[in-house]
């Protein structure tokens, strides 16, 4: 398994112990190529020296609303990014990013207009992967779901970066995913 994104797959501020890693410890076997700031577009952009894997698992979004990105240039990426994994034959798994928070973020993010309407275009995303999802075109894990469902913000180093327990908690919610999955 192959796993693509941004700073929550790589493990920024918890030393790379990030969901992936508890995930390779319950035995799963996955390459990590999680990037702190790894954008949508930026992530096509690698995809061209990408080799074949069975399952790809990707995590992408949040640094593109971060930085201002519209919800139609985000799906545009992601659109072009399912259409060059289609080649692989390979199963695609997508997991949407949980909401942000201000529980824990720095008082200068929170009158950013780019963070404030953050959730909202997290929100579109991740009814836009259900409906992928409908039609047979990838799987999705929903981060964005969990955290409608559990208050995640405590876990939130920065109010975007899990610490290692909300690590652990996705790493298990995932589990159950992929097992049902693969």
């Amino acid at each position: 398994m192959c796993a693509l994104g941004d700073s929550i797959f790589a493990g920024y501020m918890v030393d790379g112990k990030s969901l992936i890693y508890y995930l390779q410890k319950k035995g799963f076997d996955i390459d990590n190529y999680g990037v702190n700031g790894l954008t949508s577009g930026e992530l096509l952009n690698q995809l061209k020296n990408i080799k074949s894997y069975d399952v790809f698992l990707i995590h992408i979004g949040m640094n593109d609303f971060l930085n201002g990105y519209s919800i139609d240039r985000v799906i545009s990426n992601i659109v072009d990014i399912i259409k060059m994994l289609m080649l692989f034959n390979a199963r695609i798994i997508f997991c949407s990013p949980y909401k942000i928070s201000f529980e824990t973020v720095s008082e200068s993010l929170r009158y950013f207009e780019q963070f404030n309407s953050v959730n909202a275009k997290l929100f579109e995303l991740n009814d836009f992967f259900k409906v992928l999802e409908s039609k047979n075109y990838i799987n999705l894990i929903s981060f964005y779901d969990l955290s409608e469902k559990k208050d995640i913000g405590k876990y939130l180093l920065d109010g975007i970066h899990p610490d290692k327990e909300l690590h652990q908690i996705l790493a298990d919610y995932s589990e159950d995913y992929l097992n049902e999955y693969l």
